[in-house]
């Protein structure tokens, strides 16, 4: 569990965890939670979250105004949204956490938001066991219409299993991380909304270790993805982590001319 500052209040989370509007200053966070809410952290100045500030939760709108479910939603579903204030976000143990306190005031719920990342003018989130198979889905919110969709839903875990961490290439396609259990994928979606593998982890490290480093031996193979990122000069790097043992990928492009 994750503190950003004294404000905004506590919630689950995990890295990249928290997108940030650049237009605007506001913070938009996920949380590792079933159930979990998305939430935004409206700061009282742009930039000092210390400043203070408001914390509320997404509501997905609903003819009773009830809270809506995310969790079985398929590709392509669409809502319409709105925010709604967290009463208590820096609750105390044994009190009611914020997924709970806002989807009683109407507020969706989701299935263990991981990802967040603000691109294209959009943040998108990951669920990592949501969708009709539980093997995930991607959504995308515009803030400026204030809509959100299913970007995509995983069918089958052969297509995508588990996605966890996020991020947005200069292209505008996503690279997805996964942390399921049918082999380890980082995963491409093109701006047209196609799912592709882009590579797979086989890390193995032979008997007698790497030279010069303290890594264990041992297959590592089943190891999650985690941390993608495009260096924010040009874009032409990607870097990516295998989480166990802890090794950092460099990859190049041109990013700007392939399918992400």
């Amino acid at each position: 569990m994750a503190k950003l500052s004294d404000a905004p209040g506590w919630v689950e989370h995990e890295d990249p965890a928290v997108a940030v509007d650049p237009r605007t200053g506001i913070v938009y966070l996920t949380e590792d939670a079933t159930p979990s809410g998305f939430y935004r952290y409206l700061p009282n100045k742009a930039g000092e979250l210390s400043a203070g500030g408001e914390l509320q939760m997404l509501v997905v709108q609903t003819p009773g105004g009830s809270s809506y479910s995310t969790y079985a939603d398929g590709t392509g579903v669409e809502y319409r949204t709105s925010w709604v204030t967290v009463p208590n976000p820096d609750y105390a143990p044994g009190e009611t956490r914020p997924a709970v306190q806002g989807a009683a005031l109407g507020a969706a719920v989701f299935k263990r938001l991981e990802g967040a990342w603000y691109g294209n003018d959009r943040v998108y989130i990951v669920s990592t066991s949501g969708g009709p198979k539980g093997q995930g889905q991607v959504f995308e919110y515009d803030p400026q219409a204030e809509t959100m969709r299913v970007l995509f839903a995983s069918p089958d875990s052969t297509v995508l299993n588990n996605p966890d961490n996020i991020c947005v290439s200069p292209r505008g396609g996503i690279v997805l991380c996964e942390d399921g259990s049918e082999g380890e994928y980082l995963h491409g979606q093109t701006t047209d909304g196609e799912i592709f593998p882009f590579a797979l982890n086989q890390v193995v490290i032979p008997a007698g270790g790497v030279p010069g480093k303290s890594v264990a031996p041992g297959d590592y193979a089943g190891s999650e993805w985690a941390g993608s990122t495009f260096d924010p000069k040009n874009g032409n790097w990607m870097f990516v982590n295998v989480q166990s043992p802890g090794i950092t990928f460099a990859i190049t492009g041109p990013w700007r001319n392939d399918s992400l």
